[in-house]
């Protein structure tokens, strides 16, 4: 008898120690190791959201839902979620609980986005929310999208295949885009970004100095015009000397050109003797004089 109730002592202990792991298995799961304090957030949609769904900051696990009920404001109805937390957790006031999805097949929970206020929300108030895409929907509906687009590629290639000739325009098209392609991407190196950036600068400084040259001739032209107005009479003058001045020579030329030749025809000479004896420049003698010996 005694060993029997030995028996059932160890049994029962066992079953004790079992469902104690399993409740501290469940609080960690839940994230819920110790006193929480409750918050609130309201959502249009709460798909997939009901008691127990985990509660996250930031992906750290630190609670759960505890409830959830719809509420009517003005004609339409939200739904309350109320959540609760570690209570030694500061939660800034201008935080958000985001409805999000681990993947596209994994549970749906909320994540409080960590707000950068100094002011930490109380226990019972009310947090802003944001509500998760959902993605079945957006896949959907881009599905659909894809169809459609499928079948106008279908129609197109279908186009192309009747007009041979335009399938083959095409391609020719697509060969010289891709060799322009190729030679605008050459154009854009940065290499040659920085020579037409260093060019339009040269530009701008050609330009300048262009238009300081105009105004310095304009104002040349302004002062040479206001010169020959001043000295009107005086150049009318110079240009009459000069006229009568050309007509002398104009009546001499001959002469003139004519003694031009004799010169040029003694220098000749005088070239000639000096080329074939150097030495009439130190040793010659000089000329007689006539005069002297008709005296004599």
């Amino acid at each position: 008898m005694k060993h029997e109730n030995v028996n059932y002592l160890v049994v029962g202990s066992f079953v004790l120690a079992v469902l104690a792991a399993l409740i501290i298995s469940l609080t960690l799961i839940t994230g819920r190791d110790g006193d929480t304090e409750n918050y609130n957030v309201y959502y249009d949609s709460v798909a997939g959201l009901k008691y127990g769904t985990i509660v996250s900051y930031e992906g750290y696990q630190l609670g759960q839902v505890e409830a959830v009920e719809p509420v009517q404001d003005n004609g339409k109805t939200r739904y309350k979620v109320t959540f609760g937390i570690r209570e030694d957790w500061k939660v800034p006031a201008d935080s958000v609980a985001r409805i999000v999805s681990s993947g596209l097949l994994g549970g749906i929970s909320i994540d409080i986005k960590e707000g950068v206020s100094k002011t930490a929300l109380k226990p019972g108030q009310t947090m802003p929310g944001q509500e998760g895409a959902d993605l079945f929907a957006a896949v959907g509906g881009a599905a659909g999208d894809i169809k459609l687009l499928i079948g106008d590629v279908r129609k197109f290639v279908h186009t192309l295949n009747e007009e041979t000739d335009l399938l083959a325009d095409a391609r020719k098209l697509l060969k010289r885009l891709d060799n322009s392609a190729a030679s605008l991407e050459g154009m854009l190196s940065q290499t040659n970004a920085k020579n037409v950036s260093d060019m339009l600068g040269n530009m701008n400084s050609l330009s300048q100095r262009l238009d300081d040259t105009l105004s310095e001739v304009d104002h040349m032209v302004k002062s040479s015009s206001a010169l020959v107005n001043d000295n009107r009479a005086d150049i009318q003058r110079s240009i009459r000397h000069l006229s009568a001045s050309l007509e002398v020579v104009s009546q001499h030329i001959n002469t003139i050109t004519y003694n031009l030749e004799g010169t040029s025809r003694n220098m000749n000479e005088f070239s000639r003797q000096i080329r074939e004896n150097p030495g009439l420049l130190l040793g010659s003698t000089p000329p007689k004089d006539k005069a002297v010996e008709a005296a004599r």
